[in-house]
């Protein structure tokens, strides 16, 4: 009787410790397009001082919104054609005659345009 609860406590135990094993952090792989619709992301360009929002309302059409710096006013909105790759998290759209370009990883999205690189994160 002794050996059979021994048995059953040594079996709990490992079945508590295969409970606590953890996936890693998503936070890095990249999102499946399915999942970035109806989803926004925010930032401050550091290089223009201009805040950035890109809405993704589709699997082919985002919108980028421009807000004057330090302020609420808008400065430029734009629907946009943009391109993912799922497998790599690579971004880009067309915005103003210009190609932007960048990454997703998770909640950020590093871009990339005609004034520099900065990184905006999802509301």
């Amino acid at each position: 009787m002794k050996t059979l609860r021994f048995i059953e406590m040594a079996l709990l135990a490992v079945v508590l410790c295969v409970n606590f094993a953890a996936c890693s952090d998503d936070d890095d792989e990249p999102q499946t397009p399915s999942n970035l619709i109806g989803t926004v992301w925010v930032g401050t360009n550091p290089n223009t001082g201009f805040e950035v929002e890109v809405s993704i309302k589709n699997d082919t059409k985002c919108v980028v919104t421009v807000y004057k710096p330090n302020s609420t006013d808008l400065y430029d909105q734009e629907e946009c054609t943009y391109l993912y790759s799922e497998t790599t998290g690579a971004f880009s759209c067309e915005y103003d005659g210009y190609t932007i370009t960048g990454k997703i990883e998770g909640n950020r999205m590093e871009l990339t345009d005609k004034y520099g690189t900065y990184t905006l994160t999802k509301k």
